[in-house]
């Protein structure tokens, strides 16, 4: 199982029109595969709040993408129970491929470290790096350019959009 999450800081900033609150907001965006296979994917506002930094909204953008791979995780596993899998025999790789420096080492720092700017978004953090390692979840650095989650947040060019696709997809 591998996600990708990721944010767009402010995407509509500048675009659109000045005095209305959605253009300030940041989009979240994210793709999970199960055997290389897209299961979920999301492209939204963050509508519960204004994000400050674009650390704080990959921070934001990889806790709703863990509330939704949590649940996907816990299926494989009844699934696996119903048709017989014994647990010792059966591993599942799971990582999540993040390309945002800050929020990657504010996700992997055990014990919690905040800086005076990330203690605002402390609680969702502290909750999915529990998680994380709770459930052996292996977060990873991912070039800019290979992150499947750009699909979800941004608009991009022609080759780019294609690269991707193709990577996702296959053609």
């Amino acid at each position: 199982i591998e996600a990708f999450p990721d944010a767009d800081f402010g995407g509509l900033y500048g675009h659109e029109h000045p005095s209305d609150p959605a253009c300030v907001k940041s989009r979240t965006g994210f793709i999970i595969n199960v055997a290389d296979c897209p299961v979920l994917w999301k492209s939204q506002l963050q509508s519960s709040k204004t994000a400050l930094s674009t650390m704080e909204a990959e921070v934001t953008a990889l806790a709703h993408c863990c509330r939704e791979l949590f649940p996907i995780m816990d299926m494989v596993k009844i699934l696996g129970k119903v048709y017989g899998l014994e647990e010792q025999l059966t591993q599942m790789n799971v990582s999540i491929h993040e390309d945002n420096a800050g929020a990657l080492l504010l996700g992997q720092t055990l014990p919690p470290q905040f800086t005076p700017r990330s203690k605002w978004y402390h609680i969702e953090t502290v909750w999915f790096r529990e998680e994380i390692v709770k459930r052996g979840i292996l977060l990873l650095k991912i070039s800019t350019t290979e992150q499947l989650g750009d699909l979800c947040t941004k608009g991009l060019s022609k080759a780019v959009f294609q690269y991707l696709r193709k990577k996702l997809m296959g053609w």
